[in-house]
């Protein structure tokens, strides 16, 4: 919102900080930490008092105010989920280049729609509702995916420290090794050959689990 709001604020202050060493180790070890979350290690919420809060705000005030306390508390539950997708969305919008106010305000439009727009579906269509699958396994397979993404993505900001400081650890053939190997154990959890702590029951695979451990080992070998 600054960018939009006030002409006095320079889109390429973010630039020049992007080009920070402390502040990308910074941002390397935060995605890192969310992938483990992701993998099911430690869980990342916030006090459950927060959400009470803003449950009781929306039972007391009515309209559009009512639905914007309501929304705020969905955004408290759903923290664990939502956070490392949102944290890494800001730490990647904010230290790349181009016209950063733009490419922020569509990163998080879309992550706001992306959000909302079920709850309006159905809102507008109740019966769909019956045709929602069932929580369990599929959505442990959703996390693991997100954070092997996330340890993928924290190697650019690692890169980026490497890239400054001249020091010559993570050179280009370091970098297509480690996602290659990253690629290859998300396609064998994929495949069932090893599971993480939150993992429930062993299961015969899904179709979707398949295909997406496919795409994983097509990736690897790209």
């Amino acid at each position: 919102l600054p960018f939009h709001l006030f002409d006095s604020v320079d889109s390429q202050i973010l630039n020049t900080i992007a080009t920070n060493i402390w502040l990308n180790i910074f941002f390397f070890l935060i995605f890192v930490f969310f992938a483990f979350s992701f993998f099911g290690y430690y869980e990342l919420t916030l006090p459950s008092s927060w959400a009470n809060r803003m449950d009781d705000a929306s039972s007391k005030v009515g309209g559009g105010l009512g639905i914007f306390f309501m929304a705020v508390t969905l955004a408290i539950v759903s923290f664990s989920c939502t956070g490392p997708i949102l944290g890494g969305l800001l730490g990647s919008t904010v230290l790349e280049e181009g016209d950063v106010a733009s490419n922020l305000t569509a990163g998080m439009t879309g992550f706001g729609i992306a959000l909302a727009l079920p709850f309006a579906l159905f809102a507008l269509f109740p019966a769909w509702l019956n045709s929602l699958p069932k929580s369990g396994g599929w959505m442990t397979t959703v996390k693991v995916v997100l954070g092997f993404l996330e340890l993928a993505l924290a190697l650019k900001f690692l890169s980026n420290s490497d890239l400054v400081g001249h020091w010559g650890i993570l050179k280009r053939e370091v970098f297509l090794g480690i996602w290659i190997l990253l690629f290859v154990v998300l396609a064998l959890y994929l495949f069932g050959v090893f599971r993480f702590p939150h993992d429930g029951p062993k299961q015969k695979l899904s179709t979707g689990r398949k295909i997406t451990g496919l795409l994983s080992v097509a990736f690897s070998v790209y």
